[in-house]
C-alpha cells in the first residue's frame, strides 16, 4: 500500500480491533457492503476490471467484504453484465477470490447469492412471485423448486471458490425479498402464510449447512421496511404503514436456524430510495438504519439467551456521513446496537478507506453525488465518476462500455 502513515485522522478504536463473526474473527470493524460493477463479460464470468475491483478492496483490508449480487440463474438479471455463479464460471470466480485473499488473507470474503425476479433487465426475461409488470413471467412452483435447487448450488460452488460463506440477498426488492412480503399471496406452498413466505429459509439453510464446512458463514441481507404497500415491514397486503413484528420473527427464524449474521438494511433502489441510501437532502434517513439495527440486535439478544454467541449484526447507511461515520458507528457498536459498520457507496470512493485510517490516512469520502447510482441505471460499467477518471468519462459520454 502506498500509505504516508501522517496522522491525519483519528479512528475509534472498537472499530480497528478484531471481532467475532459467527464461526470467524474478522480483523476489525469495517464492512464492505455489495456493490454491483456491472463489468462481468463471457456470460458472467468475473472480467479483469472485476478482479482489479476485488484486489483493491483487498488492499483495503476490510474486516469483511460482501461480493455483489451473483445471480444463481443466466436467464433473469437485473444488470446486463452482472456476474453469474454456475458450474462453468468456478475458475473465474476462484480468480476474484484468489485475487482479494492475496491482498487481505485474514479478511472475510462472502459472495452475495441472488435472483432478480421482477427486477430483470436487459434481454433476460422479469419474473414475478405474483402478477406483476407486463412481460413478466409468473414463476410456478416447478420454478421455485428449482431455483430454491439453485441457491443451494451456488453455495457450494461459493465454498468451491475458497470464498468465507454467502449472503442470502432477501432485500432492496429482488426475489428473495418478494418471497417474504405479506402481498406475496400464492396459494402453492410459497406465499399465503409466514410458514409458506419463509420456507426458503427453512429449506436451504439446513441444506446448505449439511453440504458444506462447519465453518462456512451464511447470513443474509434484509430490508426490514420496503416503504411500498404490501412490502417487507408492513403486516397486510393492503397496508403502507410501518409494522417491523414480521421482521423481528425473521430475524428470531435467523438465530434458530444457526445464521451467522444479520446485514440489515431497508427500501428498495429506485423506488424507495432514499429509503435504501440516504442523500444530502434526505440525510436524516440514516437514523431509521440505526434504529433497524438496534431492533435487530435486541431480537437476536433476546432470542439467543444470556450468556450465548448471536448471530453478528451489521448496520447501514455510513457512507453519507464521511469522517462523521467513525465516532457514529463506535457508539453504536459500544451500545450494543451493531457489531460491524457497513459502507457500500464508499467503497466505490475508496476502496482502501480502511487500510488508509488504520494508518490515520483520510480516505477519499463519497459525497453523495449519485453518479454511481446514474452509471447503474444506463446499465454500464458502474463505480465512482467523481474519483475515478475511467467512470468520470462514462458519465460525460453517456454511453456503455
Amino acid at each position: 500500500m502506498q500509505n504516508s502513515c501522517m496522522q491525519q485522522i483519528i479512528v475509534p478504536a472498537i472499530l480497528t480491533t478484531p471481532a467475532p463473526f459467527g464461526r470467524r474473527i474478522a480483523p476489525n470493524r469495517f464492512l464492505a457492503q455489495p456493490m454491483e460493477g456491472n463489468d462481468a463479460e463471457n456470460g458472467g464470468v468475473p472480467s479483469e476490471r472485476t478482479l482489479a475491483r476485488y484486489a483493491a478492496l483487498g488492499r483495503g483490508q476490510w474486516g469483511v467484504t460482501v461480493v455483489e449480487a451473483v445471480s444463481v440463474v443466466p436467464d433473469c438479471l437485473a444488470r446486463v453484465n452482472q456476474l453469474i455463479l454456475e458450474k462453468q464460471n468456478l475458475d473465474g470466480f476462484k480468480r476474484l477470490v484468489a485475487a482479494y485473499k492475496q491482498a487481505n488473507p485474514d479478511g472475510i470474503l462472502l459472495v452475495q447469492i441472488t435472483h432478480s425476479g421482477r427486477k430483470g433487465v436487459g434481454g433476460t426475461v422479469p419474473t414475478t412471485l405474483t402478477p406483476g409488470p407486463e412481460g413478466a413471467r409468473l414463476l410456478t412452483s416447478a420454478d421455485l423448486d428449482d431455483i430454491r435447487r439453485r441457491f443451494v448450488a451456488a453455495a457450494r460452488l461459493v465454498e468451491q471458490a475458497g470464498a468465507d460463506g454467502i449472503d442470502f440477498k432477501l432485500c432492496h426488492g429482488y426475489l428473495g425479498a418478494e418471497m417474504l412480503r405479506p402481498s406475496n399471496n400464492r396459494s402453492d406452498g410459497w406465499g399465503g402464510t409466514w410458514e409458506n413466505r419463509t420456507r426458503f429459509l427453512r429449506e436451504s439453510v439446513p441444506e446448505i449447512r449439511s453440504l458444506t464446512g462447519k465453518d462456512f458463514l451464511i447470513g443474509a441481507r434484509l430490508s426490514l421496511y420496503e416503504g411500498i404497500r404490501g412490502g417487507c415491514g408492513t403486516l397486510a397486503a393492503d397496508e403502507l404503514l410501518e409494522d417491523l413484528s414480521e421482521m423481528k420473527r425473521l430475524v428470531a427464524l435467523m438465530s434458530e436456524l444457526g445464521m451467522d449474521y444479520v446485514n440489515a438494511s431497508a427500501g428498495i433502489p429506485g423506488e424507495t430510495s432514499e429509503i435504501t441510501r440516504p442523500v444530502p437532502q434526505a440525510r436524516w434517513f440514516y437514523l431509521d438504519h440505526i434504529r433497524y439495527s438496534k431492533t435487530v440486535s435486541d431480537v437476536l439478544r433476546a432470542a439467543s439467551g444470556a450468556g450465548k454467541d448471536r448471530p453478528a449484526v451489521i448496520q447501514s447507511a455510513f457512507s453519507l456521513l464521511k469522517a462523521d461515520a467513525l465516532p457514529h458507528a463506535a457508539q453504536c457498536i459500544e451500545r450494543g446496537y451493531s457489531d460491524f459498520a457497513g459502507f457500500g457507496r464508499q467503497i466505490f470512493a475508496d476502496p482502501e478507506t480502511p487500510a488508509k485510517l488504520l494508518c490515520g490516512e483520510e480516505p477519499r469520502w463519497c459525497t453523495a453525488c449519485s453518479g454511481c447510482s446514474k452509471l447503474m441505471v444506463r446499465q454500464v460499467n458502474d463505480g465512482c465518476s467523481l474519483y475515478d477518471e475511467y467512470y468520470k468519462k462514462l458519465l460525460s459520454q453517456g454511453a456503455g462500455a
